[in-house]
């Protein structure tokens, strides 16, 4: 990474090279810190998944409401960020169910397909069995020898 340059006096000097703000120098210099340390296990990040948006209910609610408690300032922005966080949940919820109904039918079809071709094969497969036990059968009972094969004239 360094290049050598001369200056009046004859003495080569080395000079740095500045650091590129490509992504690609960014990407090579990290591959090559990595490389420098072979034996060391690399971290992966965990794949984003969408039940991990969401922290389950709380099971003792902190700030609860009594019927003679007065309604605050605050208590309008409470109000819509548990109603918020209620929403958000109640559709993950029902992305979940629908994706588990289509996946049902996804399977349900590939299952009747898969079926289907079986019966297909295997009616085939019966057919080609029959003609070739006929034909088997039809060389085993004739009587006539078959015909020599035509001899080859040089």
């Amino acid at each position: 990474m360094a290049d050598k340059t001369s200056n009046d006096t004859g003495d080569t000097l080395t000079q740095e090279r500045k650091p590129s703000n490509k992504a690609s120098a960014k990407q090579r210099a990290h591959i090559e810190h990595l490389m420098q340390n072979i034996d060391k296990p690399i971290e992966l990040p965990q794949s984003s998944n969408k039940r991990s948006l969401l922290k389950p209910p709380p099971e003792i609610v902190l700030n609860v409401k009594g019927s003679s408690a007065g309604a605050g300032s605050s208590d309008f922005h409470t109000y819509r960020e548990l109603r918020r966080k209620e929403h958000l949940r109640i559709k993950l919820m029902e992305a979940e169910a629908a994706e588990d109904v289509l996946g049902e039918e996804f399977n349900r079809e590939r299952e009747s397909l898969k079926r289907q071709d079986e019966e297909k094969t295997a009616k085939n497969r019966a057919k080609r069995q029959k003609r070739n036990k006929t034909k088997k059968s039809i060389k085993s009972n004739s009587t006539e020898p078959l015909p020599p094969p035509p001899a080859a004239e040089d």
